[in-house]
């Protein structure tokens, strides 16, 4: 499976990890600490605690999306 990439995405957009708890996929940013959106697949509710951060975040829920993110912000230190 090759990357996957979204054409227009700001250069300063944070890529998040993602994993499952029950119901929810929830997503977390490797930048900003307290950033997190969770997805309940059952219900169709999402919910977004931001944590202060006005970053542009996207994410999907793959093994080779959270390698993805975690690569990039592991070239950043």
């Amino acid at each position: 499976m090759g990357e996957i990439s979204f054409i227009g995405l700001p250069e300063e957009t944070h890529h998040c990890t993602s994993y499952r708890d029950g119901d929810w996929i929830v997503w977390r940013c490797p930048h900003c600490e307290r950033y997190e959106r969770r997805y309940n697949g059952r219900t169709g509710e999402m919910k977004i605690a931001r944590g202060g951060s006005e970053a542009r975040h996207t994410g999907m829920s793959t093994q080779v999306q959270n390698m993805q993110a975690l690569t990039r912000i592991q070239s950043l230190n």
